[in-house]
């Protein structure tokens, strides 16, 4: 009876070490609460979402917060991005101009890895800006000169202000590992929009004066 009991506790032994070396060096790619690491040299990026680079995001993990940052994001980008082509055109200010590129640039990026991202993830995003935000483009959009420069600003500042919260919650509690890790480089992204935004709408009292 020794043996066997020995025999049994070593076989116990043997089963607790090999799953603790899993749960060490493997990742679930289907649980939600594990944080899984990026393919190795491969940067996280929402286009890749689904299509080899992380498949944590298949399976039934999609949550009602992963759907809500898809939308918000998406819905930014739209607004975002016709912002900024109005701003090209009105304003006359290099500093504001680049502000607007910037933000064309980084939400055509993430607007396009959005769209592949919810059709493979089977979530229905905007196509078409909603009345709130119809209305906050008409509004400044019928702006000229220094007034259409700080509202304009300022309505970039709001915005990336919202979507940094949003987006860092979502790095941190996505259900979609895909979601999660492309939140966390889109964060200091946006952290980088709205200093470039403030420095801009800081300079705006220089640029009345003139």
């Amino acid at each position: 009876m020794g043996l066997i009991r020995n025999a049994q506790l070593f076989t116990a032994a043997a089963i607790l070490t090999v799953s603790c070396a899993y749960a060490q060096n493997n990742y679930d790619p289907y649980n939600p609460q594990t944080m899984r690491q990026p393919h190795a040299n491969v940067q996280p990026s929402l286009v890749d979402m689904g299509f080899g680079v992380d498949q944590g995001n298949i399976g039934p993990f999609v949550t009602i917060s992963d759907k809500q940052f898809a939308k918000t994001t998406a819905m930014r980008a739209l607004m975002v991005v016709q912002l900024g082509r109005k701003a090209l055109e009105t304003s006359d200010r290099t500093d504001v101009k680049t502000v607007a590129q910037r933000m064309i640039d980084d939400y055509t990026k993430w607007g396009e890895g959005m769209q592949k991202a919810a059709a493979y993830l089977k979530i229905e995003l905007p196509a078409q800006l909603d009345a709130k935000h119809q209305a906050g483009l008409d509004r400044i959009s019928a702006l000229s000169g220094p007034e259409f420069d700080k509202a304009y600003l300022a309505e970039v500042i709001h915005l990336e202000t919202k979507a940094l919260t949003v987006t860092q919650y979502e790095a941190g509690n996505a259900g979609s590992t895909g979601f999660r890790h492309w939140a966390g480089v889109m964060v200091p992204k946006l952290q980088d929009e709205i200093k470039l935004a403030r420095e801009s709408y800081s300079a705006d009292t220089l640029y009345t004066r003139r």
